[in-house]
């Protein structure tokens, strides 16, 4: 069985102090990220970051690893690169492994090894409790309706996703994550999306960070 890859969502807000100095801490940022992150990526499997377009967030970074320790370890590397010119604003901790209702397929650290792609959508979803009550080959039966419906949509041709579990690490119980080239083909498929019957049992699906690529950083 594979190891499990653990994944973090952390986003970021420029304090005032930076944005009325941006040149000077954008130069700033940028050497302190270029001297850091050969250190901090030490034990990573991936790690990205982007421009958050959410109006309570700047910056976001979506990183794995195998371990907790090094999940950690880059966690504390950002927060003192960042220092008093940006503060965390919120964090997703999640499990990356296979999803029980479809058959596993490769190695799931390979999938994150890939060229990133321009966008990045990210968020929290639990589950109402009685959609465990379920049974398990019902539930098996509707999620294959949810995939089928995604995988055979026209614009879903280039979104990657990666469903991930928070079951006991976090407020949410799962972490879903997309890597897009298109915002509007991804709309397009989220839309269409909410015809299945899984709808049926979301709770939760907020907030919704969306962020442009920036790698290497550019602020």
């Amino acid at each position: 069985m594979e190891d499990a890859i653990y994944m973090m969502t952390i986003a970021y807000r420029f304090s005032q102090k930076y944005w009325a100095n941006r040149a000077d801490y954008s130069w700033w940022l940028r050497d302190a990220f270029d001297v850091g992150k050969t250190k901090a990526m030490d034990g990573l499997i991936s790690f990205h970051t982007y421009r958050s377009l959410r109006f309570d967030s700047d910056l976001i970074f979506w990183y794995s690893a195998r371990t907790p320790e090094a999940i950690l370890s880059a966690k504390e590397w950002l927060n003192e690169t960042m220092g008093d010119v940006a503060s965390a604003s919120f964090s997703m901790l999640s499990l990356y492994e296979h999803s029980p209702y479809l058959k596993a397929a490769g190695s799931l650290e390979n999938t994150l090894k890939f060229a990133p792609l321009n966008y990045f959508v990210a968020y929290p979803m639990s589950k109402t409790p009685d959609w465990y009550l379920v049974d398990f080959e019902e539930r098996k039966r509707i999620m294959a309706e949810h995939i089928g419906m995604a995988a055979s949509h026209p614009e879903a041709r280039e979104i990657r996703s990666y469903t991930t579990y928070s079951y006991g690490l976090g407020d949410q119980e799962f972490v879903v994550l997309y890597e897009v080239d298109s915002l509007v083909k991804w709309s397009h498929v989220t839309a269409k999306l909410r015809e299945a019957t899984a709808r049926k049992w979301t709770a939760k699906e907020e907030p919704i960070f969306v962020g442009i690529l920036s790698d290497p950083l550019r602020l």
